[in-house]
């Protein structure tokens, strides 16, 4: 299985509040004018370092949305010399950074609909993921808000007027954990995302020539079997001259297993050719050399049920005893096969390769004996 990480932690959006929570917290130790300027400009140059690399660029557009309005805010302080409220200037600040997520959360749908339209030149995929991660993070931080707006609420009215100490923490203290508690929430949520992630296994999408042009989740694909093309890798077992088969699951529940080749599975996305055969080999005989193993064809198949690009290779083994071990199976003259063509025995895989299969087995035995 191939570990990735998925999601980086650009995509916590709930990072663009840490101008915010730099502000409330000097707010309690300098001049709250002093405070609110100090936090515009770290958003300012938060902004501008996020702009540094266009190729890996997410908008960090709560980020921005912060920092526009703490600038609104210093300019509202510089103009109000007489405006310094001191019990409340931490929920000041708290409500008036949440008014651009909830215009946004508001606005959703519009909103994520141009971020993925195909006629917008922003219509990148890290374009519509930081967009979706901004929806998220508004949620979050919104829900958590709603929370501190509900404990004032209960607070006032179980026990009015409100003594400074619960008026210092509700206004004070609580505004910084909102949006701290947002970003630790989205940062959970990324590492339990890429901790499923990684757990997972994926296989590529290939085209006809066998270049990867994506990956879908393993287990999907039993339910889009011909949605796109995927990678397969064939061994044929071959002993003095016969196939070895063996029924086979995975076709059609309802009817009987249909016979086919000993080896078959998928590719893992992120390995090679050559590292796949080793390890779908190695999974079924061990103790057996890669090398040992021959390349024949490649070929497209689909069909209703089907779809993929397979790689065909041939094991020629001396000894026969290896195959002991699969009791469903046997050795099948290439006579028998013939005959049993055609009558739904066989998987429809071996029946389309059955005679370049024969053609090269007749060819090799007969390079033997001269």
């Amino acid at each position: 299985m191939i570990q990735q990480k998925v999601l980086s932690s650009k995509f916590n959006m709930s990072l663009g509040f840490v101008p915010v929570i730099l502000s409330i917290l000097l707010s309690e130790l300098i001049a709250q004018d002093i405070a609110i300027c100090i936090g515009a400009g770290t958003g300012v140059l938060l902004s501008l370092h996020s702009m540094r690399n266009k190729k890996t660029y997410i908008p960090p557009i709560l980020l921005y949305c912060t920092t526009g309005m703490l600038l609104l805010l210093s300019v509202m302080t510089l103009i109000l010399n007489n405006y310094h409220p001191y019990m409340s200037f931490p929920f000041v600040q708290e409500i008036c950074v949440l008014i651009p997520p909830f215009i946004l959360y508001h606005h959703r749908n519009s909103f994520l609909k141009r971020q993925t339209s195909p006629t917008q030149s922003c219509c990148k995929r890290r374009f519509a993921q930081g967009a979706e991660a901004t929806i998220v993070s508004a949620r979050v931080v919104l829900i958590m808000s709603l929370l501190h707006l509900l404990i004032i609420l209960c607070s006032i009215l179980l026990s009015h007027p409100l003594g400074d100490t619960t008026c210092y923490i509700l206004f004070h203290i609580a505004p910084p954990l909102v949006f701290i508690a947002s970003i630790l929430f989205n940062q959970f949520g990324i590492s339990y995302f890429n901790t499923v992630m990684n757990q997972m296994q994926f296989v590529p999408i290939v085209n006809i020539k066998g270049e990867v042009i994506g990956k879908a989740i393993a287990s999907e694909t039993v339910g889009r079997k011909n949605a796109y093309i995927y990678p397969v890798v064939r061994i044929a077992v071959v002993s003095h001259g016969m196939l070895f088969l063996r029924p086979r699951s995975g076709y059609n529940p309802k009817k009987r297993e249909k016979t086919d080749l000993l080896i078959e599975d998928y590719l893992i996305y992120g390995e090679n050719l050559q590292e796949g055969v080793q390890r779908i080999l190695r999974h079924t005989l061990p103790t057996v050399a890669p090398e040992e193993l021959c390349f024949n064809f490649m070929h497209h198949v689909k069909n209703k049920s089907t779809n993929r690009l397979v790689y065909l290779f041939t094991l020629d083994l001396k000894d026969d005893s290896l195959l002991q071990n699969f009791a469903n199976g046997k050795l099948w003259t290439l006579r028998q096969i013939e005959h049993n063509l055609g009558k739904g025995f066989f998987s429809d895989s071996l029946e389309l390769e059955f005679e370049q299969l024969k053609t090269i087995i007749y060819t090799r035995e007969k390079y033997k004996e001269s």
